[in-house]
């Protein structure tokens, strides 16, 4: 039996129908699409009408498809939709190569919910995650934990929660380089930092147009231990910790045009960061006393 035709317009075939098949118009390449739905009464097998009712499902199921020889998926991209209201689980694996889509609402946020405490081990390349709200639960660790096997994490429009109040950290990164981390807001209490970079690589990382709004002792926070053969950089991100905003004793990230507010008093005006100037611009710093500084400090004279 000959292969369907597409045809457009008048009686003439245009392309074969399998070469639409092959591809989507907006994500390239065809690839593996699945479903979850927290609220199902049973698990399905990831379509949209039998959605599974776990992430963790549809992790596996991507992760497995990736991988088969006969896909040959390996350069490619899937997706993940999901909605809760408020999925609870640990993630102990992200999906490599795949984007997780946050659909529906969790209360009043337009957003899927997911409840827990993260740990990703094994192979987790190029994760993305678009529009989930991340509640974290009454435990004191981080909300994320990094290691290098998670390289490639990308958070975009998400929320990172800790309004339950004991958490230590929003997101630890040990040697885990191309951290993404755009359009977020972090909200609660950290009681460490919102971000912290342990010992090894954090090149190429973006910490973007976040609002980091809760409680926290410090804001962004980088050992000195870590390294960056890729420029990373922190730039546009609004800040408030009850220490520094900003504290990277390594020296390692661009610091651009972020607003920043401590607890700290900054009538000395090299109080209240730390960060190499000579990767700094166009930040402001506001303390505890009123006073507002430039950082780099602005010259009105020479």
């Amino acid at each position: 039996m000959s292969e369907r035709v597409l045809t457009v317009g008048g009686n003439r075939a245009s392309r074969p129908i399998n070469d639409f098949l092959l591809q989507e118009s907006m994500n390239g390449p065809k690839a593996g699409v699945y479903f979850v739905d927290g609220n199902v009464s049973a698990t399905g097998n990831g379509t949209i009408d039998h959605p599974y009712k776990t992430l963790a499902e549809a992790i596996a199921a991507s992760d497995a498809a990736m991988a088969l020889s006969a896909n040959r998926w390996w350069a490619r991209r899937n997706r993940i939709y999901c909605c809760g209201d408020t999925l609870t689980e640990d993630l102990v694996k992200f999906p490599t190569k795949c984007d997780v889509i946050g659909v529906g609402s969790y209360h009043g946020n337009t957003q899927c919910g997911l409840s827990g405490h993260h740990k990703p081990v094994g192979e987790s390349f190029g994760t993305r995650f678009f529009n989930m709200h991340f509640l974290a639960k009454a435990v004191a660790e981080p909300v994320f934990t990094l290691t290098n096997e998670t390289s490639g994490l990308q958070l975009h429009g998400c929320t990172i929660d800790g309004t339950l109040g004991t958490m230590t950290i929003g997101i630890q990164a040990t040697a885990s380089p191309f951290l993404v981390v755009n359009d977020c807001d972090f909200v609660g209490t950290f009681v460490t930092s919102y971000i912290t970079f342990g010992a090894g690589k954090a090149g190429r990382t973006r910490i973007l147009n976040n609002r980091m709004l809760g409680t926290a002792a410090n804001g962004i926070v980088v050992g000195a231990g870590a390294t960056a053969a890729w420029m990373p950089l922190i730039q546009g991100n609004t800040i408030m910790a009850t220490g520094k905003p900003i504290d990277d004793a390594a020296n390692i990230f661009f610091v651009v045009n972020n607003r920043l507010m401590t607890d700290i008093n900054i009538a000395t005006t090299t109080n209240g960061y730390t960060f190499d100037l000579s990767k700094a611009c166009g930040n402001i710093l506001t303390g505890d006393s009123g006073v507002a500084a430039t950082v780099p400090f602005a010259v009105t004279a020479e």
